[in-house]
């Protein structure tokens, strides 16, 4: 009878450990694209590119409910390289993260995220911040930046749902040891019918406090039905030396077709004195499933005076080595792939 009573007992602690979980998840994409890139002063490219419409990942999350409105989570995302059987390495270096989430007061949330800046931006860009036809592809000097995209050992905090639509974030990181990455950011925004609308700013500290790196950024779209147009500005200035100020000005579209999509966009990129780029894009996504798709895209960048960005950029630049650009030339390209969720 004790035998029996203490069975019981032990199967009852195991039923609420596991009803306390409420979930533990894989979840991933793998997207590959065959890439052609023309730029001038560079021989031409042909080859099977990644992250042409979704970033390549594998991630692990889960949640736990502690009951009275109040929940633990966790949250540990690792980029791919799927063309080459990820030759770079696993390491959760898009995201690793736990969080406690109260349903009344918010989200705090630990360890390395994307930062509330960049999050404003890849908001408002038709292409989602991936392939030939990326806002970053103009950016000489923010994506440089180690804490432009993500921010490692960072403390977050992210304003409750049920707020009349209103959302934002905060977010400080230490420097922790490491160079130019002390940071601070915070966003806020309003989404609510057809109208999504958030500002964000930001501060790195560059060379041990003695300069510093700031953005700001402000975006919005507004859903027509046919079509959902897209706009953001974002302002970066490097006070390092003699200090040099980035002016960047998106404005996009996507329009639903049935099951299909066309993606459009238009960047310009002004660093004063002459110098900058502009990039033109448009693409199409063939929804195959709410998993899987089919997709290509074409864009056209043009430098200005010292510039010499490419449309093949890829974070981290190791996973496609970059190609040069004579100072003021074109580039080019092209790129038609597949995409699937898991």
């Amino acid at each position: 009878m004790k035998k029996t009573l203490l069975t019981c007992t032990l199967l009852a602690a195991c039923a609420t450990t596991a009803n306390a979980q409420s979930s533990v998840t894989v979840f991933g994409a793998v997207d590959l694209n065959l890439r052609y890139q023309s730029n001038d002063g560079a021989p031409n490219k042909k080859l099977m590119g990644t992250d042409g419409l979704n970033s390549s990942r594998l991630g692990f999350r889960g949640t736990e409910d502690l009951g009275d409105g109040l929940s633990a989570g966790f949250w540990l995302e690792a980029p791919m390289t799927p063309n080459d059987g990820n030759s770079i390495g696993l390491t959760f270096r898009r995201r690793s993260t736990v969080s406690l989430v109260s349903k009344r007061w918010g989200e705090l949330r630990l360890g390395r995220d994307f930062t509330p800046t960049f999050w404003t931006r890849a908001s408002y860009d038709p292409f989602g911040f991936n392939g030939v036809g990326l806002a970053g592809n103009v950016d000489p000097n923010g994506l440089a930046q180690p804490t432009y995209v993500r921010s490692s050992n960072s403390v977050g905090y992210f304003l409750p749902g049920g707020l009349g639509g209103m959302y934002g974030q905060i977010m400080v990181a230490p420097s922790e040891g490491a160079p130019n990455t002390k940071y601070y950011s915070g966003r806020l925004g309003y989404a609510g019918g057809p109208v999504d609308v958030s500002v964000a700013v930001s501060r790195q500290s560059l060379n041990g406090g003695a300069n510093r790196f700031e953005s700001w950024v402000v975006g919005g779209s507004y859903d027509f039905g046919f079509a959902r147009l897209q706009g953001a500005y974002n302002h970066d200035r490097n006070d390092t030396g003699a200090g040099t100020t980035f002016r960047h000005w998106l404005l996009g579209a996507v329009v639903p077709v049935g099951v299909a999509e066309i993606h459009a966009s238009y960047n310009k990129m002004d660093a004063g004195s002459g110098n900058g780029a502009k990039m033109a894009a448009v693409g199409g996504v063939y929804n195959l499933s709410k998993r899987t798709a089919l997709y290509g895209t074409y864009s056209q960048l043009s430098n200005e005076g010292t510039f010499k960005q490419s449309v093949d950029f890829s974070y981290p630049a190791a996973i496609s080595g970059g190609t040069p650009v004579t100072p003021g030339g074109k580039s080019r390209g092209l790129e038609f792939g597949i995409r699937h969720f898991f």
